[in-house]
């Protein structure tokens, strides 16, 4: 189902995630908890439920053939048993449905944080994410406590079956008065008629179970079911047999779903001829990336169509379409898998040797052939393990190795240094030949010799035509583009000349390559050996098994509620022995030969009958909504501690394969209500079955002890067959919850990176993931079930046995006159009912197995000790910080790769209220220096220093309340454009303050011209947006942040150069009087940095300001790189003399 499931998730479009807010986090659920409910409940309670409900049949058909009168007269009233488990189960299935609904908004709040951790540390946010959290759970625990009081009445509804024994006692008596009936038979009918009662009782008590099964199985079959409109599992439509590439849009209008007011695109109309190079130009939000997703019929058009060889787009068959396109998006997205499976990707039939060409001609194999694992490196989720220009050039290789015959590059090299841009460019210049190639670009060094460029305003074409050709409109928005990076290569110019002349770029990439050999690989180099290993390994920390009273004490709290419902799970524990005494009692009644005296005890005993019926009402009322108040609260509490207790743990945890986003969210949605199930029902089952234990065996003893003792002294062989399954049970639960995580895993993955599987056809690839991840684990489970149904089939034979035991001693004991025959009976059915009871309560073994399992995992991330502590109480707080930052002998390796030193002995200052750059090749160390100002990461050896206090004995949070952090790859969260800014301010923040930020990121025009403003859904990750709006917003959280150091790691690269341009002034204007650190790969956007210091596999190679590194001349590293971007930008100039 898991299986049929994601298949049919993935098989959805785009359209749908954006209409559906919490669909991730509803998938997660599916996957996960539903699944896991599904699958207890075939396993567990519908079995049981089958096995009672013919039970109930074969004594109706036993009563009817005995007395066919009593039978017919009790029947109506026996089917009012069934009534309130019917309404019972139809509020229970409204119920759970809401639950979930409640659930899925507190998972997605939890889903984001957990996947934007680095965003969430960075601006403090984790009392603002738990405090969405919990407020997001309060609406399910409302539910809850409805759920609980709906369930007590529905049970308690179940003691009509003492109202039932009431009536067929009087009516009995009057058969047996002036009916010729006989005592025995109607006793024997009574019995028989009572015991399927209770089995219909019992089997209606599964009902809970199964409706919440039916409930997630509805929610499971409307996925497997629904059909989309643009459906990649439908084979039907045209292959062609020969593709040229051809791709006219004609008269398209495009609107997104989510966002029916806003028209994107209207009366759009180009022709992208065939094994031609065209290319997207314009503003961020002007239609460029809706053209890429349109060609990919990721959407279909409201009006017109798209054409692909004169062959209309939904004619043609879609995974076949998909497969004749690559795509290189602006936001690299990887697996959590090796660097060989994520190229492979692109084309699961390739070879090890189409691997490596497809990474050589992305300019990737030189730094994946460093690595340790070369090819089977982890890169981590989301690639976190590798630079962003490492991860772009796998993006690269991806698409490459597909062999497309149309190309899409977003900003395929926005991410890259100038010499990886370079290679790299040349590289997809020998690959777009004879392929038709669409462009986006903000750098024009990347589009020039496109044979067709269209420039996009508004969703509108306002220029088209070659560079040539456009250039030649003096004032053609093209060209002003031109002249304004013209003007920008001038300014560079002023720096660059005469420094450097024509003949020192041509030796430029030689230079570079002969410093990139002659320096030692760092990745060569492994600091850790022997005992130095502890370092930086991330080993488990071993944690004592939590006890179930330490369960308890979570639940101090609601004290009041634990002894209510103790109290009256003790007192309807005590119901069933009286019940069973006081049918054993009764049967003596039948043979006395006084009417009368029938009369009169028949009337006290039906009394006695009734009251227990009430009784029972009342108990079961107080008792399940007691432990519902008790079992809703503890879930709340245990999800808002684990959610408040991984929001503290080091960045290098969540870094771990085995706590991807997927498998952390599937314990707080999945483990906690196990333990809520263990605390509540399972608790109150406990709880009543020790009471009629202790009760009926008391009341045995002082009936008949010496009948008694026989009888207890066979319970402890019936309790440890019971025992033994549910050793077994918690093997198997064990492997069931690892095989969840590693579901839960691939599912979130998949959901997470959906575009790019759907984009790269590579549904299929992760359910064969999906499978395999399940095999072992099921194959195991079907082995030891065979196990489970043998300890259980021992256990109901012996059940048996002891039974025929019991009646041929205490036959033995009546006869020799040690007991009467009325003890004989009243005993017999005590113990009979202790017996079902003891039975019904290992059928919860399974739950209980998972219960005490679960419970285990979750306190193993209660009692997890950090290993950067983000709250230390007596930690240094400061009041202000001037920034004055200074890395000292810092040695320094990843984690997850400890035998990859990234640096070594390494050395940096950066000067309070200054600006300083960081430039160097991808996989350089740049964004590591982020990480460590930022303390994501501590490093092996040497310090890092914040004022010159060592930034370890800074309290962490209040640290970072003065770091603002604009990341490469920016984050945005499922809200308002508000929200996100907002999400930057300390305090609250007025509509001004935002307003304000949101004009330094030059943000204001474009949110302004939406029809909902600063109110517009940005949806999950932004994906409303597009990169360049994204950006912005994400540069107007920080600005709101007002920081004394502000971290830009190519806080840019997804703008337009005009847009560029302006955020830069912005953002040199914010920078002023502020510790500013710059990673950057365009040297005109760090040119006026006080400090540029230049990286080289980890090591410090060059450091000064620019006009004194370009005085180095060619020998210097910088004075290479800026030759080499001079050259890269002088290629999109035209010479105008």
């Amino acid at each position: 189902m898991r299986v049929k499931y994601l298949k049919a998730v993935l098989r959805q479009d785009v359209s749908y995630f954006d209409l559906h807010v919490t669909s991730k986090s509803e998938v997660l659920t599916c996957v996960s908890s539903d699944s896991l409910v599904i699958q207890e409940v075939l396993s567990e309670k519908v079995p049981n439920f089958l096995m009672n409900f013919f039970r109930f049949v074969g004594s109706y058909i036993a009563a009817f053939v005995l007395l066919w009168k009593l039978a017919i007269v009790a029947f109506p009233f026996v089917v009012l048993l069934v009534i309130p488990g019917l309404i019972y189960g139809k509020t229970m299935m409204g119920l759970a449905r809401r639950i979930r609904e409640e659930s899925n908004k507190a998972g997605t709040i939890a889903e984001q944080a957990i996947f934007s951790i680095r965003t969430v540390y960075s601006f403090v946010g984790e009392s603002k994410t738990i405090n969405a959290f919990s407020e997001a759970l309060q609406g399910s625990v409302k539910l809850g406590l409805r759920q609980g009081l709906a369930k007590g009445l529905a049970i308690g509804s179940n003691g009509v079956v003492f109202a039932i024994w009431s009536f067929m006692v009087y009516y009995g008596s009057r058969l047996v008065m002036y009916h010729g009936a006989k005592g025995g038979t109607v006793f024997a009918v009574g019995s028989v008629i009572c015991i399927g009662g209770s089995a219909l009782g019992a089997s209606l008590s599964e009902l809970k179970y199964i409706t919440e099964a039916c409930v997630a199985g509805e929610r499971i079959m409307e996925m497997i079911k629904r059909v989309p409109n643009i459906d990649s599992e439908n084979m039907a439509g045209v292959i062609l047999e020969k593709v040229s590439g051809e791709v006219e849009f004609d008269h398209v209008k495009f609107i997104y779903p989510s966002r029916p007011d806003n028209v994107i695109l209207n009366d759009f109309c180009l022709r992208i001829p065939a094994g031609k190079t065209l290319a997207l130009v314009g503003g961020s939000g002007s239609g460029k990336s809706t053209v890429i997703s349109l060609l990919q019929r990721f959407y279909d058009p409201i009006e017109g169509e798209i054409r692909l060889d004169g062959v209309a787009y939904h004619r043609l068959q879609l995974k076949w379409l998909r497969s004749q396109m690559g795509l290189v998006s602006q936001e690299p997205t990887l697996f959590a898998t090796s660097i060989k499976k994520n190229i492979l990707f692109g084309r699961e039939d390739a070879n090890e040797e189409e691997i490596v060409e497809a990474a050589k001609a992305a300019n990737a194999h030189d730094f994946i052939s460093q690595l340790p694992q070369g090819y089977n490196t982890q890169v981590g989720e989301k690639g976190v393990q590798i630079s962003g220009g490492q991860k772009q050039k796998i993006a690269i290789a991806r698409a490459i190795i597909k062999k497309p015959q149309i190309l899409l590059l977003d900003e395929a090299t926005s991410a890259l240094d100038s010499e990886s841009e370079r290679k790299v460019q040349e590289a997809l210049d020998k690959i777009v030949l004879d392929r038709t190639t669409i462009i986006i670009a903000h750098r024009l060094s990347t589009i020039r010799d496109a044979h067709v460029i269209i420039v996009l305003e508004n969703g509108k074409i306002m220029e088209m035509g070659s560079h040539d050709e456009l250039i030649q409109n003096n004032n053609g928005y093209y060209t002003s583009l031109v002249h304004f990076q013209q003007v920008e290569k001038s300014k560079n110019d002023a720096f660059f000349h005469p420094l450097i002349s024509n003949g020192d770029m041509q030796n430029t990439s030689s230079h570079m390559a002969r410093h990139s050999v002659s320096t030692n690989s760092m990745a060569q180099f492994s600091f850790v050996d022997g005992d130095n290993t502890e370092k930086v390994r991330d080993d488990d920390q071993k944690l004592p098994s939590p006890s179930f009273w330490r369960l308890l004490s979570s639940n101090l709290r609601e004290w009041k509620q634990t002894c209510f419902g103790c109290l009256s799970a003790l007192l309807f524990g005590a119901i069933e022995p009286l019940y069973a005494f006081a049918m054993g009692s009764m049967v003596s009644i039948f043979f006395l030969s006084n009417h009368d005296e029938i009369k009169r005890k028949i009337i006290l005993y039906s009394l006695f009958f009734v009251g227990l019926a009430v009784l029972s009402l009342v108990l079961n009322i107080i008792q399940h909504y007691s432990f519902a108040y008790m079992g809703e609260y503890l879930t709340k509490r245990l999800k808002e501690k684990m959610l408040s207790k991984i929001l503290n743990f080091e960045i290098a945890w969540f870094d771990r394969d085995e706590n991807s986003t997927g498998v952390v969210c599937s314990r707080l949605i999945k483990e906690a209500n196990i333990v809520r199930s263990l605390v509540g029902d399972r608790m109150a089952q406990l709880v009543q079955t020790i009471s009629s234990v202790v009760i009926a065996c008391t009341m045995g003893l002082i009936i008949a002890w010496r009948y008694a003792i026989v009888i207890i002294v066979v319970q402890p062989i019936i309790i440890a067959c019971f025992y033994t399954r549910c050793v077994l049970l918690k093997g198997m639960s064990e492997k069931a919850i690892k095989a969840q995580d590693k579901s839960s895993k691939i599912a979130i993955e998949a959901i997470s990176n959906f575009r790019t599987i759907t984009s790269f056809s590579s549904q299929d690839h992760v359910i064969k993931m999906l499978k395999k991840a399940q095999e072992g684990p099921s194959h195991e489970s079907i082995q030891q079930s065979w196990f489970v149904g043998i300890g259980l089939g021992c256990a109901r034979s012996l059940k048996t046995l002891t039974q025929a035991l019991e009646f041929w001693y205490g036959g033995k004991l009546v006869f020799h006159g040690y007991i009467t025959s009325k003890a004989l009976f009243e005993i017999c059915l005590i113990f009979a009912n202790i017996g079902r009871v003891i039975a019904d309560a290992s059928s919860l073994a399974n739950d209980i197995a998972k219960g005490v399992t679960v419970s285990g995992l979750v306190f193993s991330i209660l009692d997890r000790n950090t290993k950067i502590e983000p709250h230390e109480t007596n930690a240094y707080k400061p009041q202000k910080l001037t920034g004055d930052i200074e890395l000292q002998d810092v040695y320094f390796a990843y984690p997850s790769r400890p035998n990859v030193m990234i640096f070594q002995d390494f050395s940096m200052k950066i000067e309070a209220g200054k600006s300083t750059a960081l430039v160097g090749q991808s996989g350089s160390g740049k964004s590591t220096i982020i990480g460590l100002i930022e303390r994501f990461y501590d490093p092996l050896e040497g310090i890092v220093t914040m004022d010159g206090i060592d930034i370890r004995s800074y309290h962490l949070r209040s640290l970072r309340n003065y770091i603002a952090l604009v990341s490469q790859e920016p984050t945005l969260f499922n809200g308002t454009i508000r929200e996100n800014i907002a999400y930057g301010a300390f305090d609250k923040t007025n509509e001004a303050e935002i307003i304000e930020a949101a004009r330094i990121a030059n943000a204001h025009d474009f949110i302004a011209s939406m029809k909902d403003g600063y109110d517009t859904w940005c949806g999950d990750r932004g994906l409303q947006l597009s990169g360049g709006q994204k950006q912005r917003i994400a540069i107007a959280r920080a600005v709101l942040k007002n920081p004394n150091v502000l971290l830009l790691d190519e806080a840019t690269s997804a703008i337009d150069s005009q847009a560029e341009n302006v955020v830069q002034n912005a953002l040199e204007r914010v920078m002023v009087g502020r510790t500013s650190v710059v990673v950057a790969h365009r040297l005109n956007t760090i040119k006026n940095c006080n400090q540029i210091v230049v990286l080289d596999k980890g090591r410090v190679v060059e450091e000064g300001n620019h006009t004194s590194l370009l005085a180095k001349g060619p020998n210097g590293v910088y004075y290479s790189l800026a030759s080499l971007q001079r050259s890269l930008v002088t290629t999109s100039v035209i010479n105008t003399e």
